[in-house]
């Protein structure tokens, strides 16, 4: 499939990644999320989750495990605590490889995405705030002819911007600051020696 195994992967995205440091200064409220990879059958998979559908943030939305800082944490820090909440993988088995940066919220938050490595394992998503854990192929979200650049679908919340990354994933729909940090990984793997 001509992508690099795991451990080379791992490996270069250290080298070329920067390591997450603290919160970028702003004005805005802080959150972080985690961009697990996961080795599955042979390949990489992205793990995201879908919200509920009643959910008080992004509800029914494709994310990254992630959330809101909490007292003196770093990116990091929040990033696996909030994994660890949401589908149970413990903050000593999440492997930080480094930062994708951050962006701005269609919420008003600033979020730092932290991409790591973890396990393969039985999720155990918290129902209050995961309906489902998905594990996307990296091969599959590498594929271009997938992507598209769209309005924000009719029931977005939040201030959104024109357009956004969109990915179809069987009957959901991934968009907005989640599809753009998967864009940003997609960046990275690309652009690897």
């Amino acid at each position: 499939n001509g992508l690099p195994t795991n451990d080379q992967l791992d490996a270069r995205q250290r080298q070329q990644l920067p390591q997450p440091g603290d919160w970028q200064p702003t004005s805005l409220r802080t959150a972080a999320v985690l961009c697990p990879l996961v080795h599955h059958a042979g390949q990489d998979h992205v793990v995201l989750v879908l919200r509920p559908a009643d959910a008080r943030q992004h509800p029914g939305q494709i994310a990254f495990p992630g959330g809101k800082r909490e007292g003196g944490e770093l990116p990091v820090e929040t990033a696996r605590r909030e994994c660890r909440e949401e589908i149970g993988v413990p903050e000593a088995e999440v492997d930080v490889l480094g930062s994708l940066g951050a962006r701005e919220s269609s919420s008003g938050l600033l979020v730092h995405a932290v991409l790591a490595r973890v396990p393969w394992r039985p999720w155990r998503p918290d129902p209050r705030e995961v309906v489902r854990v998905l594990t996307v192929p990296l091969a599959e979200l590498l594929d271009e002819a997938r992507w598209t650049e769209a309005p924000p679908p009719a029931t977005a919340t939040g201030v959104q911007g024109r357009t956004s990354p969109h990915f179809r994933l069987g009957d959901q729909l991934l968009w907005g600051l989640t599809g753009r940090f998967v864009r940003d990984l997609l960046a990275v793997v690309r652009g690897l020696p």
